[in-house]
């Protein structure tokens, strides 16, 4: 098994995981985990504003099978495609990436929770990073 292929499916996990969190903190008594990390995101405003409710549980339920499922194409990229077409792999975990990255950081921007794109850098630099092709990963041909 490759780095790449390695990378991609640590990474992949990661998603996964974050993905299940997401879903079950639509159960009432993961409410408190989601009201911390809405404070997080809407920093620097300290405060949610005071119309805001938790999200519906079925957004929340759908927000997280999306994430899990986007660590799946990780993961199934890494497992099944890196192998043998690393570029393709790395591509396809860049277009889906910079598309999640770009339409998630801006709706919250303007929802008015702008510390929320510093945390999904995180995410984008764990796909980007873990799906990255190794030079030794190409053939160099003269």
């Amino acid at each position: 098994m490759t780095q790449q292929q390695t990378a991609m499916r640590r990474a992949g996990w990661v998603l996964i995981a974050t993905g299940v969190f997401f879903a079950f903190a639509a159960v009432p008594i993961f409410h408190p985990l989601v009201k911390l990390f809405l404070q997080i995101a809407y920093w620097p405003i300290h405060n949610l504003p005071a119309d805001l409710t938790l999200p519906t549980p079925l957004l929340v339920a759908i927000t997280g099978g999306l994430t899990a499922g986007l660590g799946g194409m990780l993961w199934a990229l890494g497992t099944h495609i890196a192998g043998t077409a690393p570029d393709a792999a790395a591509k396809v975990t860049q277009m889906a990436a910079w598309i999640w990255f770009c339409t998630d950081s801006t709706a919250s921007v303007l929802v008015g929770a702008p510390f929320n794109v510093v945390l999904n850098l995180s995410f984008l630099v764990l796909m980007l990073i873990s799906s990255r092709v190794r030079v030794s990963q190409t053939a160099v041909t003269l």
